[in-house]
Formats: structure tokens, C-alpha cells, sequence
């Protein structure tokens, strides 16, 4: 795993989220007569980030925009198996928004999992925790233009006129075990603009690159991916108030 992970630019310090899609990797692992265990992924990247950083993995579940309640402990994360490895983890805590949850440890994890945040893409989320601190998200078999969720935390700040602010509310279980009725919201799509989605264009590769915001290498036929996330962040700011070229959308062809 340190052989792995070792050509990724990650520091001591540094405040990671890790989006994955390892099924690939663990395939190829089987094939070759060896084992790889996830816990030795998340090790290993808790080592890099040192005692001074912080570890986050996505536990995102969309069932609550459903109508179907959020148990703090036994709701799965439908955004990859590290997620749920983490969830299983002592060291790891989950932030509390019931949507767009995190696994989190290191320094900050209860500054973290202390936010109670309204709306799922706001500044005051753990998104926008990682964008003040100068965070990166690395990205590990798969790539980050079909994952990178911060182009909609640049929609709403922006305010494109192609979203809204929609509620959800539900069954709400805690770390506490405590039943509540929980609200929150989402800038979601508006169903009446033309726009079926957000995409993030092969060019925008080009424009991270000139801002030194993004370092690619292949490991064992892996694709790695660093993202800065505040530079990428306030580009896709400054290009969706420019007429969105790099952050572009798919709309329906009347």
C-alpha cells in the first residue's frame, strides 16, 4: 500500500477526502493470487495525512431524499467500499448531514462532525470545510470529472438559474440513538429549466494544470488523481459566472 500511494502528493498536515472505486483494484489483486485489505488503504493514508491532518471518505446515501429514514450507524454509504470500511472503524466518526454524510479522523474529526448544517452544498458543510483549508481530494480508480462533487458547491454559491433549494424531511436516528424528525436541503435541479445535468469537461483538465491543481499518475494499472480543491473550487466559480464553458450542461434536445 505505501508502494501504492507513494508517488500521490499527499503531506503531513494536509485535509484529504479519498473518492474511490477500488473494485478494480481488488479484482486485479485476486487475479494475481494476492489480498488486499481495504483497512490497509485507509492505514496507509492515515499515516500520510499525519496526526496533525484529517481523513475524510464519502458515506453519501440518497434514500432520505426518499421519504426513508437516516440511522447514524447503520445507514450504508452508496459512494464506495472504503466508506463503508471506514464507518465500521473506532477511529473514524461520521459528520451528521443525512444525505451527504462523511466518514471522517484526524485533528478536526469532532470540529467536523459538530456541523449541523442546513443545506447540503453550503459553505458551512464539511464541503466548504475542505475548500477554506486548502483540502485535496484524491481520487483513486476512477475519474474525478464523474465524482467531483464540489461543481455543485460552486452552483449555489453562483446561483444558477437551472437549481433550487428543495426540503427533505424524515426519520432521523443520531450517534445518541435519539428519534427526531430532521429537515435539510439541497440545491437540487429544477425539473422545469431544460438542464438534465451538471458536467465537468475534459478541458477543465487543462485549466487545473495551468493553476498547478491537479497531478495524475497510474499505479499497478490505477488510475490516481489529486485535486486541489480550493483552486479547482474558485475556478469553476469563476467559469460558471462566465458563461459555464468548463463546467457545462447537458440539456434536452427539443
Amino acid at each position: 500500500m505505501k508502494n501504492f500511494l507513494e508517488k500521490v502528493n499527499i503531506k503531513k498536515g494536509d485535509s484529504v477526502l479519498v473518492s474511490s472505486d477500488i473494485l478494480g483494484i481488488l479484482l486485479r489483486a485476486k487475479k494475481e493470487e494476492q489480498i488486499i485489505d481495504p483497512n490497509k488503504i485507509i492505514d496507509t493514508l492515515i499515516e500520510k495525512v499525519g496526526k496533525n491532518g484529517n481523513l475524510l471518505f464519502p458515506t453519501y446515501n440518497w434514500d432520505f431524499c426518499k421519504g426513508k429514514g437516516f440511522h447514524y450507524k447503520d445507514t450504508l454509504s452508496l459512494s464506495g467500499a472504503l466508506g463503508n470500511t471506514a464507518l465500521k472503524r473506532k477511529d473514524f466518526i461520521r459528520t451528521k448531514n443525512p444525505i451527504y454524510s462523511f466518514a471522517v479522523t484526524g485533528k478536526d474529526k469532532k470540529l467536523l462532525c459538530d456541523i449541523d448544517h442546513e443545506s447540503c452544498f453550503s459553505l458551512d458543510s464539511p464541503f466548504g470545510f475542505l475548500i477554506k483549508k486548502n483540502g485535496k481530494n484524491l481520487f483513486i480508480g476512477m475519474d474525478y470529472k464523474d465524482g467531483f462533487t464540489f461543481c455543485h458547491v460552486a452552483e449555489e454559491k453562483v446561483g444558477v438559474y437551472y437549481r433550487f433549494y428543495k426540503s427533505f424531511t424524515g426519520p432521523y436516528i443520531g450517534l445518541r440513538e435519539k428519534k427526531i424528525k430532521k429537515t435539510v436541503k439541497m440545491y437540487v435541479r429544477d425539473p422545469k429549466s431544460n438542464v438534465l445535468m451538471t458536467l465537468i469537461h475534459k478541458d477543465f483538465d487543462n485549466e487545473l494544470m495551468k493553476h498547478n491543481a491537479i497531478n495524475k499518475t497510474t499505479f499497478m494499472k490505477t488510475q490516481l488523481t489529486l485535486i486541489d480543491i480550493n483552486k479547482a473550487y474558485e475556478l469553476m466559480v469563476s467559469d460558471i459566472m462566465n458563461g459555464s464553458k468548463l463546467i457545462h450542461l447537458k440539456k434536452n434536445e427539443f
